[in-house]
């Protein structure tokens, strides 16, 4: 049996929903580290700047706003071994710039102190706080974030080559765990498999741990000990139903035998002989059931078969078969393939196909034809040109007691059952087609098998 692909394999969505969690996971982490991160950046920023800006407004108190002014460029001069960059704009009510390195007033209101990242015109953006000093004058100082984004940067990478490793990690692990399970389960399928092909002594190998596959593989085999024990109590009760109802009947046969040869009153003789058909039918009617029972019973039972060439069966039913169309007036045309070969009971064989020619010349008027065909596969085809089979009739008359013309003939109506368990026990389907006219019975392998 083919092993399913990835996605319809439970061990493989095991393997990549594990995968998923772990990535998930691994992105969850990231961004609750970033945005704490985030936070304490903003915060360092926010504690940077506004001790900055405190203590211009001080200088802008003691000293003016020509003083402010001197302190705003002294800031430019000092090299930030960081290299952060910072930003600072002095202006009046109205936005124009009287001192500082930006120049215009960016989107920030001094009115509330506010503080918040603030783009700039060449794309940088900075983190800012603005504030009135006085009548007239309001002050903004900002500050770059290149050692927070660097740090986040860092941080995605970090995060980045860790969900990398986890991911390797997850499918390896993943991998050997669904590999080791799905061994275990194969060899579960496996047992089924061997049994269904005639192995029916095939067991599970113990597992070794203890756990749920341990349990499954014990009650496997609990079970298949249980089939095979079913299988042979069947085979001892047909065998005994046989030998105890089969015996005394062939016992009366006799005594009405000696009864027959020791009267000379034909009305007696003609009872007693009707009497004697009955038995025989009777008994044929046994013989048949538990043949149907105990074929049935070996359903995928190989055990006993043996590779037989199908190719002479068929040529010697050929050649006993034409010699009776030729006195019944039917014709008859076998087209044998030769070098069929197939794992089976050649006596079991030989019956399903004389079960399906005895049904073809059954309904086949004089003048009418028989055909038997045997190819490779093996398939198998028995075609008439009688008066054919109803299609709702199509599967009834593999049926036990089934006869659609109980003109045609004696018998029990349990020659397509048995043609029909025999088939089946050699891994073989068996179904009826319309001919136009007449019936055509295809013997073909399973599907799947």
């Amino acid at each position: 049996m083919a092993r399913p692909g990835l996605f319809r394999s439970i061990f493989g969505r095991v393997t990549l929903s594990a995968l998923l969690v772990s990535l998930l996971s691994t992105l969850a982490l990231f961004l609750v580290v970033r945005q704490i991160v985030e936070n304490d950046g903003r915060a360092m920023l926010a504690r940077e700047v506004d001790t900055d800006l405190a203590g211009l407004a001080d200088i802008y108190v003691s000293g003016g706003s020509d003083e402010l002014k001197a302190r705003i460029a002294d800031r430019f001069v000092v090299h930030r071994q960081d290299g952060e960059r910072v930003w600072y704009l002095l202006a009046d009510d109205a936005g124009r710039p009287i001192a500082g390195n930006l120049r215009r007033w960016p989107e920030i209101a001094p009115e509330v102190s506010e503080a918040r990242f603030v783009p700039l015109p060449d794309g940088e953006r900075m983190f800012a706080r603005a504030t009135r000093l006085g009548p007239g004058m309001r002050l903004v100082v900002g500050r770059s974030d290149y050692r927070g984004q660097g740090l986040l940067a860092r941080l995605a990478m970090a995060f980045a080559t860790a969900g990398a490793l986890i991911a390797g990690l997850s499918l390896v692990a993943g991998h050997f765990a669904a590999r080791r399970l799905r061994s275990r389960v194969e060899a579960v399928n496996a047992t089924f498999a061997a049994v269904r092909a005639g192995h029916i002594e095939a067991r599970v190998p113990g597992a070794g741990d203890s756990d749920e596959l341990t349990e499954l593989a014990a009650n496997t085999n609990a079970m298949l000990d249980q089939v095979e024990r079913l299988i042979e109590a069947q085979r001892a009760v047909s065998d005994q139903t046989a030998h105890e109802i089969r015996t005394p009947l062939m016992h009366l046969d006799t005594r009405i035998l000696k009864a027959m040869e020791a009267t000379g009153d034909d009305l007696l003789l003609r009872t007693l002989d009707q009497s004697r058909d009955e038995i025989r039918g009777v008994v044929r009617l046994l013989d048949s059931l538990l043949d149907i029972a105990g074929t049935q019973a070996m359903r995928g039972d190989m055990r006993g078969l043996a590779e037989i060439n199908l190719s002479e069966i068929a040529e010697n039913l050929g050649d006993l078969y034409g010699a009776s169309a030729e006195e019944l007036g039917i014709g008859f045309h076998a087209r044998i393939a030769p070098g069929v070969t197939l794992r089976a009971d050649a006596m079991q064989m030989m019956r399903l196909m004389s079960n399906l020619l005895d049904n073809g010349f059954k309904y086949v008027p004089c003048g009418g034809s028989v055909s038997l065909e045997l190819s490779d596969g093996p398939h198998i085809v028995v075609q008439d040109d009688g008066p054919g089979i109803p299609a709702s009739d199509r599967e009834r008359v593999f049926e036990r007691y089934v006869r659609l013309d109980d003109s045609a003939g004696g018998g029990h109506g349990l020659g397509l059952s048995l043609a029909l368990a025999i088939a089946q026990r050699h891994g073989l389907s068996l179904h009826v087609e319309d001919a136009a006219p007449g019936a055509r019975f295809v013997v073909q392998p399973e599907e799947g098998s």
